[in-house]
């Protein structure tokens, strides 16, 4: 454990204080309070008018919240990629990571240490972009349930493009090729499991639909903290890191 947590806290040193780090993170702030900024002025247009017509009350989380937490996890998509190839890719490219693998430490701890520093780093942006919606706690009447399972799901969901995209970096040393296989990997959980679509074998439907990512993170987004998703996102997280921990032994008897 100790030794987890060891490269765990260096390489999140390093990842913390790298340039692209504030790059992306400044990139990510910018978009989110633009957009963020616009739902609200259009939302307090839409229920201004919908309360001087009598209508139904507008709810802030699924008008504007749902689609914040939506681009949240768009640019978390793109901005992993960049995190995940730092941590095994660039080692590999600056030969470090030939080091670290004949120190006394196992394959474990290193795919751990690894996943444990890139989900860190991954929950300050996840933190940063949902302040805009807890900021609105000042002037806004809402379910703060609602919001913190809708943060549960995110962070799940961050944590599996983290171990996918680990496993990813530990497949090749090009940076490059990292950033491309993990983006399109990241992009690909969303499009291959979509429902709408049938086969004559019902078994086959019943996995496919319960491989479905958005569905999973919809339940939090509506604010149901399902046991079954949360065991979900922690088999694929688990899976992933397993994969890597797999490809890590293997290059240690090359």
């Amino acid at each position: 454990m100790r030794a987890i947590w060891t490269i765990a806290k260096r390489d999140f040193r390093t990842l913390v204080t790298s340039p692209l780090f504030y790059f992306t993170l400044f990139i990510c702030t910018s978009v989110w309070s633009f957009v963020f900024l616009r739902s609200i002025q259009e939302f307090s247009l839409r229920s201004s008018r919908a309360a001087a017509m009598g209508g139904q009350e507008m709810n802030i989380h699924f008008y504007v919240f749902g689609n914040h937490i939506g681009l949240i996890n768009l640019l978390v998509i793109f901005c992993i990629p960049a995190i995940t190839m730092r941590l095994i890719s660039e080692e590999k490219k600056s030969g470090t990571f030939g080091l670290l693998l004949t120190s006394p430490i196992t394959a474990t701890d290193i795919a751990l240490g690894k996943y444990l520093a890139g989900f860190m780093l991954a929950l300050i942006y996840i933190f940063v972009g949902f302040l805009f919606p807890l900021g609105t706690l000042a002037f806004a009447d809402f379910s703060l349930k609602l919001l913190l399972a809708s943060m549960l799901g995110v962070v799940l969901m961050t944590g599996v493009y983290v171990a996918l995209d680990l496993f990813a970096s530990s497949m090749t040393q090009s940076q490059f090729l990292s950033i491309i296989l993990c983006i399109v990997l990241n992009v690909s959980l969303w499009f291959f499991f979509q429902g709408g679509q049938s086969s004559s074998n019902e078994v086959l439907d019943a996995v496919l639909d319960h491989l479905q990512f958005a569905k999973h993170l919809g339940h939090f987004v509506y604010g149901s903290v399902s046991t079954s998703s949360i065991i979900f996102f922690l088999s694929v997280i688990f899976f992933f890191v397993f994969l890597t921990q797999r490809v890590v032994e293997s290059a240690r008897w090359r």
